[in-house]
């Protein structure tokens, strides 16, 4: 029985999504149709299986959580969200190298459940930094880790700085390192800049790029291989901002600061 409750869920996608739909409070016929953007012809079945299975139940012309649907979707909510993640583009997933995030970060991947994977173009393939702060908001912060060498860096955090922007970057060792043989002077300059603050990160861990400001941001995980292979998730919703700021904060918290 404990089996077949969890594969009612599990199992379907538009079982799931009517579950998560409806752990936000009742919805008529319409609404679910609509707010799933396929015909009602199509979820009747799935609305049937869920209602087999005691999770929904209906009342007039609205469909809710049972009491068991609520506390089956508490405890599955992370997980629910996990797999509507990695759901969009399993390819994509199976590939990342995600050995660098904490497990109680990446038990928390599902809050990227609404970003969107992007391919760089031709122009930005090898400067997604500069992608990222052309197409975003002036914001009033940044928070950074820069995984990938950039010779445009310098100039974009000069700029930002500029314009009063705070700023916090995390570099890989390595690229600090680079950064530093060829823009020693600039990177020297910034540092001198009171709304600038850089760390280092060791050279062992290998972390995503991470890109986030007050309104967005982007994360660019490498591949198996540890390779960027030109594609970032990137998103505008709360959840995904707070996941991507508490990842940057914990390489933060391993990094020694650059005076």
């Amino acid at each position: 029985m404990r089996s077949s409750i969890i594969d009612t869920i599990m199992l379907s996608e538009k079982r799931r999504e009517i579950m998560l739909l409806l752990s936000s409070g009742p919805n008529s016929r319409r609404e679910i149709a609509a707010s799933l953007d396929v015909s009602w012809n199509l979820l009747k079945q799935p609305v049937k299986e869920l209602k087999d299975a005691g999770m929904i139940f209906q009342e007039d012309d609205d469909f809710r959580l049972s009491n068991n649907g609520q506390l089956m979707i508490k405890a599955f909510m992370p997980l629910l969200n996990i797999v509507n993640t990695v759901s969009t583009d399993s390819n994509y997933w199976i590939n990342r190298d995600l050995q660098a995030i904490p497990r109680y970060i990446a038990k928390r991947m599902g809050e990227l459940s609404n970003s969107s994977l992007n391919t760089l173009s031709m122009d930005y393939m090898f400067e997604p930094f500069k992608q990222f702060i052309e197409t975003a908001i002036t914001p009033g912060y940044l928070h950074m880790v820069l995984s990938l060498f950039d010779p445009e860096a310098p100039m974009i955090l000069s700029e930002l700085s500029k314009k009063g922007v705070q700023i916090s970057l995390v570099f890989k060792e390595h690229i600090y390192n680079k950064m530093n043989e060829n823009f020693g002077e600039q990177l020297q300059k910034l540092l001198t800049s009171e709304n600038i603050s850089f760390y280092q990160l060791d050279s062992e861990i290998n972390p995503p790029e991470l890109m986030i400001t007050d309104k967005e941001m982007a994360v660019i995980f490498f591949n198996q291989n540890g390779k960027y292979d030109y594609r970032e998730l990137r998103s505008s919703d709360e959840r995904a901002i707070k996941w991507a700021t508490d990842l940057f904060d914990y390489y933060k918290s391993i990094s020694e600061p650059v005076i």
